[in-house]
């Protein structure tokens, strides 16, 4: 018997709150459930206006009520705002809409004028440090140069090599050169790149073994069954 009017309250309540629900939609002069509450989750925030953020999201959901804003517009707008990666908007009953921010994280410089993120994502803001790795071409292969960079510096890890990434260069006829932190320049060519990367880090040990790094200018991997170092 309690558990009939229980639920005989659960259905009245949520009969009333739509009859509300489309009495608002036929309506705009009165706003039920209106949101009264936007609650943002700064501790992830770090490069994001956090103002501009909350001033776009108050412009958008004034006069809406608690049903009838659209998420997806809301999230969509605020994706556009410098350095936000994603948004996640979730309505709190009875007038709350709480935000989650994830901005980008730059893992790569794009042509000096744009950040990589860490999925290759190429995203722009108005200040660009100049600390980070830099991926240069002509061309719109941004893609192809992320995976060559990811490639190289995961076997930099692998093979337990302190040397960096300063630059990765694509020229014209898409040669690629990559100059590392020690000064020496990589040169791989146009062809078979990958191949010729796990040449490199076979050979760069014993490289490291046997020669005075401040003394290579350069190691050039664009033969067909070895290489060759020029010296400074």
């Amino acid at each position: 018997m309690f558990l009939k009017k229980k639920l005989l309250l659960l259905f009245l309540f949520i009969l009333l709150v739509g009859i509300l629900y489309i009495y608002n939609y036929k309506n705009n002069k009165k706003i039920y459930f209106p949101i009264v509450e936007i609650n943002i989750n700064s501790a992830e925030i770090k490069n994001s206006n956090e103002e501009k953020i909350r001033e776009y999201s108050e412009k958008y959901l004034i006069n809406k009520s608690w049903f009838n804003f659209d998420i997806n517009i809301l999230k969509r707008e605020l994706e556009k705002i410098e350095w936000v990666n994603t948004v996640g908007v979730r309505r709190v009953f009875p007038g709350e809409v709480k935000l989650s921010i994830e901005e980008h994280l730059p893992l790569v410089i794009w042509n000096n004028k744009y950040y990589m993120n860490s999925d290759g994502e190429i995203f722009f803001v108005k200040n660009i440090s100049k600390k980070l790795p830099r991926l240069n071409s002509k061309s719109d292969r941004s893609e192809t140069l992320f995976k060559y960079y990811s490639f190289f510096s995961n076997n930099l890890l692998t093979n337990k090599i302190s040397d960096k990434i300063i630059e990765i260069n694509e020229n014209d006829i898409r040669s690629l050169s990559i100059l590392l932190s020690s000064g020496i320049s990589v040169r791989f060519g146009s062809k078979n790149i990958n191949n010729k990367m796990n040449i490199f880090f076979k050979s760069y040990k014993k490289i490291l073994k046997t020669s005075d790094l401040n003394k290579i200018r350069y190691i050039d991997m664009r033969y067909s069954n070895g290489f060759s170092i020029g010296w400074k």
